[in-house]
C-alpha cells in the first residue's frame, strides 16, 4: 500500500478510536455547561439521533437501518476516494473525513442509534449548533480537501497548468 493510502486510512483508523476514546472518558461525567471557550464553546452533552442537524432522525427500525446502510455506503464512497488521493492534504482530508465518519456510525451503533454530542459552538448569544470529535475532524477533513483544490502545488505530477 502506498505512503498517501497509509495516511489516509492510518488517520482514519487512529481517529475514530480517539472519537470512541473520548466519547468514553466524559460520557456519564455529570459535567454540563461548562464554558471551554467563553464565547464561542461550551460543554453541554446531549444524543442526537439525527444527522446534521438533527436531520434524518429516524422513528423506526426500518428507518434506522436505512440510515445506517445510507452512512455505510458514504463511508465506502470515501473510502475509495481516499485510495485514490494524489497528494498528501488530499489523503489527510479523506482521511479526517473516514476516520469523523466512522467514529459517528461506532457511536450510533453503540448508542441506540444516537451519536454522543457535547460541544456546543456559538458565538456570543447567538447559538451555531452542537457537535462532537467526530463532527470537527470531518470539518477538518473537508477544510483540507478545499486547501488542496484551490491551492495546487504544481509541478510535474500536478495536470492542472499554473496560470503565467
Amino acid at each position: 500500500m502506498s505512503r498517501l493510502r497509509w495516511l489516509a486510512f492510518g488517520l482514519a483508523g487512529a481517529l475514530a478510536a480517539i472519537n470512541i476514546l473520548i466519547i468514553q472518558l466524559i460520557w456519564g461525567t455529570g459535567i454540563t455547561g461548562r464554558v471551554l471557550i467563553p464565547g464561542l464553546a461550551d460543554f453541554r452533552p446531549t444524543l442526537n439521533r439525527g444527522v446534521s442537524f438533527g436531520l434524518l432522525t429516524p422513528d423506526s427500525a426500518v428507518e434506522f437501518q436505512f440510515l445506517i446502510a445510507l452512512l455505510v455506503t458514504i463511508i465506502i464512497a470515501v473510502a475509495f476516494m481516499a485510495w485514490r488521493a494524489g497528494t498528501p492534504i488530499a489523503s489527510a482530508g479523506f482521511g479526517f473525513i473516514l476516520g469523523g465518519a466512522l467514529g459517528n456510525l461506532f457511536d450510533r451503533l453503540l448508542n441506540g442509534g444516537a451519536v454522543f454530542d457535547f460541544l456546543d459552538l456559538h458565538l456570543g448569544k447567538l447559538p451555531l449548533f452542537i457537535c462532537n470529535f467526530a463532527d470537527v475532524a470531518i470539518s477538518a477533513g473537508v477544510v483540507l480537501l478545499l486547501a488542496d483544490a484551490l491551492f495546487p502545488k504544481g509541478g510535474a505530477e500536478d495536470p492542472r497548468p499554473m496560470p503565467r
